[in-house]
């Protein structure tokens, strides 16, 4: 069979204090999914700062042995849209627990590999154009790269096989409905992620013709576990250690009563994964409606015959068997 070329766009934070671990752990996932052909990793903002990301990323690389998947680094900031109000709420939040995790980690060392000479919508269009109708983009981010790489040459469009985005909401919007431990109005006004992150590249990349997936809230229904942990950190091969020793701090820190959750919420394995196991989920086929996106009104994404359409995630199939799998595969040596 053969296997599922992916480039893989990421706001890596897995390591530093208050920093989702999701975008690590989908890295590893893809590094020890034999589905899968990571072809490289292109980084952004987000969760963290887009350079942070990147060194992240080529950290996690190192770790596996795998420098020879080039990492990408893209743009800073988005197109139009100032998130710096959303960069300093995050650095704040870090710096109010950072104890916890330097008392609970040892020190990172810096990569010794570097990122690849080319900016990340550089290497998209090269891999685009060298895979023709094959190539994957998986967003776990914002959508700027692609966007900038299709601003540069629009030909491209027809050429990549599909997007897999983790974000997008379809329905009304309640506000209620953020992680616990940030404040509701924070949520509702400043944060700005993944989908929201570089609303105007969205648009963009939606409005290309690129097949197009949302894999949204059914993500936030699977979980890397405290015994997850220990199954991995049991194995004792420095990949496994760091894996288990850079994830514990936030499995712990979500899961002991700071989110009241059962562990760490795996968005962006689950959204990997729905590349070469569809049957994680169910999709429905709705359209994206860009002027209602651009002004924050909800719902935007809804059933019409009208274009664009998308796919929409609705519901996880299996959480259990996601997380299995998932497990099974981190606590394994590499392939």
């Amino acid at each position: 069979m053969e296997k599922h070329k992916i480039i893989l766009d990421v706001d890596t934070g897995m390591g530093l204090p208050v920093c989702d671990i999701d975008d690590g752990i989908a890295i590893a996932l893809a590094l020890a999914s034999p589905e899968i052909e990571l072809l490289g990793c292109t980084t952004c903002g987000g969760n963290v700062r887009t350079h942070e990301s990147t060194i992240n990323t080529l950290r996690i690389l190192e770790m596996a042995g795998r420098g020879d998947i080039p990492v990408a680094e893209g743009r800073e900031d988005p197109f139009i849209q100032d998130v710096s109000a959303s960069f300093e709420w995050l650095e704040a939040r870090s710096e109010s627990a950072r104890h916890f995790w330097y008392d609970n980690m040892p020190p990172l060392k810096d990569p010794t590999i570097s990122p690849s000479p080319l900016k990340a919508h550089e290497f998209i269009i090269e891999m685009i154009k060298k895979h023709p109708g094959k190539v994957t983009i998986v967003k776990e981010g914002s959508l700027t790269n692609l966007a900038l790489a299709l601003l540069v040459e629009p030909e491209i469009a027809p050429l990549v096989k599909g997007v897999v985005h983790m974000g997008g909401h379809m329905g009304p919007m309640s506000w209620d409905g953020g992680p616990p431990v940030i404040p509701r109005h924070l949520w509702r006004d400043l944060l700005r992620m993944n989908t929201e992150f570089d609303p105007h590249a969205t648009v963009i990349v939606i409005r290309s013709g690129i097949p197009f997936t949302f894999v949204d809230g059914v993500s936030g229904k699977t979980f890397l576990r405290p015994e997850h942990l220990d199954r991995i950190g049991a194995v004792g091969t420095p990949w496994h250690d760091f894996l288990e020793y850079t994830s514990r701090p936030w499995v712990e820190w979500w899961s002991m009563g700071q989110a009241g959750r059962e562990g760490a919420c795996m968005w962006d394995p689950f959204t990997l994964a729905v590349v070469f196991d569809p049957s994680f989920c169910r999709f429905v086929n709705v359209r994206f409606d860009a002027d209602r996106f651009l002004a924050w009104e909800y719902p935007y994404v809804y059933a019409s015959p009208d274009s664009p359409q998308v796919r929409f995630s609705v519901e996880p199939v299996d959480v259990e068997r996601f997380e299995n799998m998932m497990v099974e595969r981190l606590a394994s040596p590499l392939p």
